[in-house]
């Protein structure tokens, strides 16, 4: 049996400063991913696991996450 039964894919990529281009995580500090993870075990929700993620190539739609298995995209 798997020990997950889903994964949360967060983009934690960087781009320089003046890039045309936005980021998801411009702070560099994993902010987002923390906060699934935080947020997950005070939930007690053991079967899923928030990863970090390089680019997802979505960044115009604000900090992405994709739900694995099931293919489901988020953005701000």
């Amino acid at each position: 049996m798997p020990k997950f039964a889903k994964h949360l894919f967060i983009c934690m990529n960087q781009r320089e400063p003046g890039h045309p281009r936005p980021c998801c995580d411009p702070s560099g500090q994993g902010e987002l991913q923390r906060l699934f993870k935080t947020k997950l075990a005070e939930r007690g929700i053991k079967l899923v696991r928030a990863n970090k993620s390089g680019c997802l190539d979505q960044c115009e739609l604000g900090p992405n996450v994709v739900v694995y298995p099931e293919g489901v995209w988020y953005g701000a």
